[in-house]
């Protein structure tokens, strides 16, 4: 029996995660798709904290499940119906959820994950079957194997999830208080995005904290504010380290990178604000500005339009057409044993990206 190969794709561009969503998001959903994603976010962040499960399963949960919506097509459902199918985006969530655990080495057992998730949306249990919602969630399991390719590089013993990068970086950086719980508050907000499909996490972390120490959180209210921070040496010493900061010396971060990830947090921000975390944490009107947060996100950005970000000459239409990785795939050739699966490293497309950036046409 022949042998299909399929290497796995830590990392996608905008142009291929919009040519994948063409097939998946129709127009007309996609609304519809992140107002659920939202709810979506919420929803595993309650399970997480009603089973003591740490950040970085909320991160890889939220990872898996839209990397799921690049290759399956989204179906809207009643949040309240008992009835359980394998399109509900709440039980693709808990299949992804009890792949994250597992992934990120806290594992639980999946009836427990049920019991709290049918109570959150206050599911009769005499109605529901748990054994049937354990066997569809298995089964999709199996499909989010072979959507990510067997690749659990992602994992707590590999790398860092964006939130532990965040609070090591502010640390060796010295940053205070509000500005780490500023940077924090961010990672929050920008891991239910797509962000985390397009860059590394360590170059989302960095991304985040430069934005931080260009917005001088100085009037974010937090419970442990410090008098000091108040006085002007605290802005100096934000700019010094601004300046400072060296990404790929001190980070290891490609500098195109980190500047996409600039570029897409404060996109998010100016688009997103009042849905953000963020938002309950600073006033309504900046008391420098004396206008809304958003306008401040929107100088920041405007600052930033000479920033050297990718280039996607390499991901144009026709090139993704005939991209095998982004066909739909047929999950019953890995029930066939005529698939092999192998790790890949998307991050080659970066230098290739940036050495197409730094060319120079010759005279």
């Amino acid at each position: 029996m022949p042998s299909i190969v399929q290497v796995s794709r830590p990392f996608f561009t905008s142009s291929e995660l919009s040519y994948l969503h063409s097939f998946t998001i129709p127009d007309h959903k996609k609304i519809g798709y992140n107002q659920r994603k939202h709810q979506i976010f919420q929803y595993i962040f309650q399970i997480c904290k009603s089973l003591k499960l740490p950040l970085r399963v909320l991160n890889t949960t939220m990872n898996y499940y839209q990397r799921y919506y690049l290759f399956n097509k989204f179906e809207e459902m009643n949040e309240e119906s008992e009835i359980v199918e394998e399109n509900d985006p709440f039980i693709v969530s808990l299949a992804c959820l009890f792949l994250a655990s597992k992934n990120e080495d806290c594992i639980k057992k999946l009836r427990d994950i049920l019991i709290i998730s049918n109570k959150l949306r206050d599911l009769d249990e005499s109605t529901i079957n748990i054994d049937h919602q354990r066997k569809i969630i298995m089964n999709l399991e199996f499909k989010l194997l072979q959507i990510i390719k067997f690749d659990f590089i992602n994992g707590s013993n590999n790398i860092p999830s964006p939130d532990q990068l965040v609070v090591t970086f502010s640390k060796k950086l010295g940053l205070d208080y509000k500005s780490s719980m500023f940077s924090w508050l961010i990672t929050f907000d920008i891991m239910s995005t797509p962000l985390c499909l397009i860059i590394p996490p360590h170059c989302i972390a960095l991304a985040i904290i430069i934005v931080t120490l260009n917005l001088k959180p100085k009037h974010l209210s937090t419970k442990y504010n410090k008098v000091e921070d108040e006085n002007t040496d605290y802005q100096d010493n934000l700019i010094k380290i601004l300046e400072k900061i060296d990404s790929f010396k001190d980070f290891k971060c490609p500098e195109p990178l980190v500047n996409e990830g600039i570029i897409y947090i404060l996109d998010y921000y100016i688009h997103q604000m009042n849905f953000s975390i963020l938002n309950d944490y600073i006033p309504s009107i900046d008391p420098e500005l004396g206008k809304e947060q958003i306008f401040k996100f929107m100088d920041l950005k405007s600052r930033f339009n000479d920033l050297k970000i990718l280039n996607e000459a390499s991901t144009n239409k026709p090139l993704l057409q005939q991209d095998f990785y982004l066909k739909k795939w047929d999950y019953s050739i890995g029930l066939k044993g005529s698939v092999r699966f192998m790790l890949g490293n998307k991050r080659r497309r970066f230098d290739q990206e940036f050495d197409l950036n730094e060319s120079k046409p010759k005279s």
